[in-house]
């Protein structure tokens, strides 16, 4: 085994690790030692795409420059989702989040994304049965699974039909955009430690689908602009309402599956930035609320040019609609004072979100430059 394929399999071990050493630990010490074991995490998953493994052993794992920095977001939404939450009494559910990204990482590198789809129903069945242990909680956790099971059912149908059909296509397109969590067909989140499931599990969504295209054809990649573009209008129509606050914060998810359909996958990563950092509950602060509305100079900015420059060769209808609802999202479901407080956010955990952003936004594009997407 070489050193870049040992590298590989510790960052995706690593999670499970931590997921074991957080819930083992005495609770008075267990957030600070989920920090220094998702940091180091972090540090391996930047290594992992520095130094990808390119031997036979490690075949669809490191083959994609986006799919490695794809699993590099996922790494620091972990990061953020440990950093600002306090001590959990809970073993189990403080280690949820760990064993989540763990799988829905390992799901994103299986050599058949069929295989990839059954992690992730492993994923979420373990999330569920985390959430459902307390009395009354029964009802709330098989709707999720009824949801997310419908998206895999969905994806593996059309997987089992011919490649470039468009039943396929569009039977695909639906499930994926119910994995991803995009309002108002996908996941219904009641709780905050819902984020700690469907964080990573949306994420891992959106760069299967960019594996899934291949066999979905031209139905299929139609079929994903039209649902992000219909979320972003309903985002749009429904303001600053709760119901629009709610839609709001699945905005990324929304652009980034339309610029997988646009082929535009360094912009769909950009966008999945914007999602593990800002995305989730996070959608209230003025520093995400900006990030989300693709503001400069953080990276959804830069993922919102890469996908007008595409669009504009895919359909110049599109992305005429695409402008107008992201301009109408903006201004109706942002609230005003989102855009001057706060600049520079006084919790630690805003402050490596925005960072990384901000860094994300300026390396991706110099990346391109030097050929390395």
């Amino acid at each position: 085994m070489t050193f870049p394929v040992f590298l590989a399999a510790l960052a995706f071990a690593w999670p499970l690790l931590g997921a074991a050493l957080v819930m083992a630990a005495p609770t008075p010490r267990s957030r600070e030692l989920a920090i220094w074991m998702v940091g180091a995490g972090c540090v391996l998953a930047v290594a992992v795409f520095l130094f990808p493994a390119t031997s036979a052993a490690a075949e669809g794992w490191d083959d994609d420059p986006v799919q490695r920095a794809g699993r590099v977001m996922l790494a620091f939404g972990l990061l953020l989702t440990v950093m600002e939450n306090g001590t959990l009494q809970d073993r189990l559910l403080r280690g949820l989040p760990h064993i989540s990204t763990a799988l829905t990482g390992l799901a994103c590198v299986a050599p058949d994304p069929i295989i990839g789809l059954g992690i992730l129903e492993a994923a979420l069945a373990y999330g569920v049965f985390v959430f459902s242990r307390p009395a009354g909680q029964a009802r709330a956790g098989w709707a999720l699974v009824r949801t997310g099971s419908v998206g895999i059912f969905l994806v593996l149908s059309g997987l089992l039909l011919p490649s470039g059909s468009a039943p396929a296509g569009l039977m695909m397109a639906c499930g994926l955009v119910m994995l991803a969590g995009l309002t108002p067909f996908g996941q219904s989140w009641r709780e905050e430690n819902d984020t700690y499931l469907f964080l990573p599990f949306a994420g891992a969504a959106l760069l299967l689908s960019m594996r899934m295209r291949t066999h979905g054809g031209e139905a299929f990649e139609t079929a994903l602009v039209a649902a992000g573009l219909a979320s972003v209008w309903l985002t749009a129509c429904a303001g600053r309402s709760d119901g629009g606050q709610r839609l709001f914060r699945t905005f990324p998810s929304a652009l980034a599956l339309i610029a997988v359909g646009a082929g535009a996958d360094v912009a769909a990563l950009l966008f999945l930035c914007g999602w593990c950092l800002a995305g989730g509950n996070r959608f209230g602060r003025s520093w995400a609320a900006r990030a989300l509305a693709c503001f400069p100079p953080g990276a959804p900015f830069v993922g919102c040019l890469l996908l007008l420059s595409m669009l504009s060769d895919w359909s110049w209808s599109i992305t005429v609609l695409t402008v107008a609802g992201i301009l109408c999202a903006v201004v109706r479901s942002v609230p005003v004072e989102g855009f001057t407080q706060d600049l520079w956010p006084e919790d630690a955990a805003g402050r490596v979100a925005c960072s990384v952003l901000v860094l994300t936004g300026f390396l991706v594009p110099l990346a391109m430059m030097l050929g390395a997407f």
